[in-house]
Order: structure tokens, then C-alpha cells, then sequence
């Protein structure tokens, strides 16, 4: 009611309508399509910055485990190492 009141009141006529309905009416399209795109594109970044994450976290499982490899072979050296010098201390 007010948004009527404020269309004629800028009216010169004060029974004509400022705007054509169809102005007004293309107007409220252009409107909702241009929020519905706004929302769209929201969309899309949310999905894009949550893959991205999704991505980093999968690159830190990798580092984590790639560091848990070497430790592991560090480890295995170790042994074979000892071992070697157990048999080289025995077999002297």
C-alpha cells in the first residue's frame, strides 16, 4: 500500500500511475532473475571453496601418511642395519 502511495504521489496525475504496469512488472522479473542468479553464483562458490577444502585435506591425510612411510623405513633400516652388524660381530 505504501509503495502505491509513493508511485502516485511522484505522479503528476493523481489517478494516473507514475509507471506502466508492464514496466513494473518486467522490472519485478528482471528482479527475481537477477536474485535468483546472485543465488546461484553463491551456489557455485560454496561448492567450489567446500571442494577445496575437501582437496587440502586430502593433500594433509597424504602428507601425514607419506611421513608415516618414511618413519616406518627409517625404522626397517634401522633393524637391517643392526642385524647386519650383529652377523658381521658374529661371524668375526
Amino acid at each position: 500500500m505504501a509503495i502505491v502511495l509513493i508511485i502516485t504521489s511522484i505522479s503528476p496525475d493523481p489517478l494516473e500511475p507514475a509507471m506502466p504496469s508492464a514496466f513494473i512488472s518486467r522490472l519485478a522479473i528482471v528482479s527475481m532473475a537477477l536474485l535468483l542468479a546472485a543465488c546461484g553464483v553463491s551456489d557455485t562458490s560454496t561448492a567450489a571453496i567446500t571442494a577445496a577444502q575437501l582437496k587440502a585435506r586430502e593433500a594433509e591425510q597424504a602428507r601425514a601418511a607419506k611421513a608415516q612411510i618414511e618413519q616406518q623405513l627409517e625404522a626397517a633400516n634401522q633393524q637391517a642395519e643392526e642385524r647386519r652388524k650383529q652377523i658381521d660381530a658374529a661371524t668375526r
